[in-house]
């Protein structure tokens, strides 16, 4: 059994470019100073060319705000549309990690590490892999611990992002899939959820929940009338990045609503 996991980089971040598992990637030079890896060492894999079947829904923007607007997005439809042939994929972004140890204190969720070259090296071991086959050898996913809110997953989102990419993103699971009809009530009742969208899955879970995450994106798209939001209007200092910010809601609620079983461990933020 094998697993391939990919880590989205829009900027230089220590990173295990020695693993046989987990590999690096990016979209594009992103942010002022137009960062770009150096894809021609090897190190970095450029994902950036599938994603470009969206980029007529941010005509208006520069590439470099397009690639922002996306980020792990990137990675995720290179993924659907590249699928490497392996039994489980993994995405997760530059800093994000499972943490894959059998001495850990499980009820941990959220560990924080200095972003030290030699912290990025205790990721993506071979023994780490080991850890991962084993937990998937029960379980469909392996992601990290869910938190509970003092108020619904909805009521959550609400109160730091503007309401109408909310209100298609529902509209859009409605419409499509109406086998999830019954399970929507998760988002206004539910208080549970892991957040950081850091998963390894099988292949053709994989490859489901990402046709379905990029159909509801589309449907989003195609409603909207700006795709890239600049003016803040609630809290949130990025509103050009709701792709993400409903793609980590998705991905638990795919999870629910599919009654997929998953085991959850502690999730290891290089900052």
């Amino acid at each position: 059994m094998s697993i391939q996991m990919y880590s989205h980089f829009h900027m230089s971040f220590p990173f295990n470019f020695k693993s046989e598992w987990m590999f690096a990637t990016y979209a594009g030079g992103m942010e002022a100073y137009k960062w770009m890896p150096p894809d021609e060492m090897g190190t970095y894999k450029n994902i950036g060319r599938p994603i470009q079947d969206f980029r007529r829904h941010y005509f208006k923007t520069s590439e470099d705000d397009f690639l922002r607007a996306l980020g792990q997005q990137a990675t995720e439809y290179w993924l659907l549309k590249e699928t490497p042939v392996t039994d489980y994929i993994g995405c997760t972004t530059y800093r994000r990690y499972l943490l894959l140890d059998r001495n850990i204190e499980k009820n941990v969720a959220k560990i924080s590490m200095p972003a030290t070259q030699a912290n990025a090296d205790k990721f993506g071991t071979k023994e780490q892999q080991e850890i991962a086959l084993e937990y998937l050898q029960t379980a469909d996913v392996l992601t990290n611990h869910s938190i509970a809110l003092p108020f619904s997953v909805e009521a959550q989102y609400l109160q730091s992002q503007p309401s109408l990419y909310w209100q298609l993103f529902k509209e859009a699971i409605y419409d499509l899939f109406p086998n999830y009809r019954q399970h929507l009530t998760w988002f206004t009742h539910n208080n549970i959820i892991n957040y950081e969208t850091c998963y390894i899955m099988r292949r053709d879970i994989f490859v489901r929940y990402a046709t379905e995450l990029f159909a509801i994106l589309e449907n989003i798209w195609q409603n909207s009338d700006d795709n890239y939001p600049t003016q803040q209007t609630t809290s949130e200092p990025f509103p050009w990045r709701y792709p993400g910010f409903l793609g980590e809601r998705f991905m638990p609620f795919f999870l629910y609503a599919n009654s997929l079983k998953k085991i959850q461990v502690p999730l290891v933020i290089l900052e």
